[in-house]
């Protein structure tokens, strides 16, 4: 496939009403169904919501539960959806995780490699960043605090990555201050990596009284925005394209991974 369509959700997540995420969740995939989209991406704990207090392990579900609640909108849908949930693992650890279910059963979780310094005591950091193939594409998650760490962008470059998604859930400032911080960094990961980078934040209000402002965007390959930012709830649509990859992959001074040393 040359193209996949992704829809990236700025929606809200409740910490008080998980059924409320639940509707979001069906509601936004079919919305990105209707607009031709293969794959949605919902925020940073989308179906559990974000904050930092001692409510986060009553909050938490397993992975089996997190897979229940997004298999029933992949099979009204079609789609493949990538949720976000604080997972309570058998271990007792308590994880930010990211799981992508696909269209045809199969599934894979990210658990947050990097915290936060609010997120630390609360959170157990995970291990690994898988990659899951859709479309033809090879793509990898990392959440939030994690798009600070350039050689987590490079260990999955190495490893083949063609797109990498990051769902945030970022509180603080406006949408416009939001995107200012963005365009430092992420543009760079997308260009010295020679991939796609698609951001989406949670929006609105919370419980806690968090404030997330609403932001959604893609870099190309090049590091270029593949169109202009989604400043407002809603959906943020994208075509993520293999033509862009092979034409950096394919140009022997824009594509620096095979040049990388590492014997210094």
């Amino acid at each position: 496939m040359d193209a996949l369509r992704l829809a990236l959700a700025a929606v809200p997540a409740s910490l008080a009403d998980p059924s409320g995420n639940r509707d979001t969740l069906h509601r936004s995939s079919r919305k990105a169904r209707e607009a031709g989209a293969d794959l949605i991406v919902f925020p940073e704990l989308s179906l559990t919501g974000y904050a930092n207090g001692t409510g986060a392990f009553e909050r938490a579900i397993t992975e089996r539960e997190a897979l229940c609640i997004i298999q029933e909108a992949v099979n009204e849908t079609g789609l493949g959806i990538l949720a976000g949930y604080a997972e309570k693992a058998s271990s007792g650890d308590l994880f930010a995780s990211h799981t992508a279910l696909l269209p045809d059963g199969s599934h894979t979780t990210y658990r947050k490699l990097h915290l936060a310094p609010p997120e630390k005591g609360l959170y157990s950091a995970g291990s690994g960043l898988p990659l899951f193939s859709f479309k033809g594409f090879s793509i990898g998650m990392m959440l939030c605090y994690d798009a600070h760490f350039p050689l987590a962008f490079h260990h999955l470059a190495r490893q083949g990555a063609d797109l990498v998604i990051l769902p945030h859930a970022s509180p603080r400032g406006t949408s416009e201050e939001k995107y200012d911080s963005w365009m430092r960094h992420l543009p760079s990961r997308a260009f010295d990596n020679s991939f796609w980078v698609a951001a989406v934040n949670q929006c609105g209000t919370n419980e806690a009284h968090l404030s997330f402002p609403a932001l959604a965007l893609a870099f190309d390959p090049s590091g270029h925005l593949a169109a202009p930012p989604r400043l407002t709830d809603g959906l943020h649509l994208v075509d993520i394209d293999q033509k862009k990859l092979t034409a950096v992959r394919s140009h022997p001074m824009r594509y620096f991974l095979p040049n990388t040393r590492t014997d210094f």
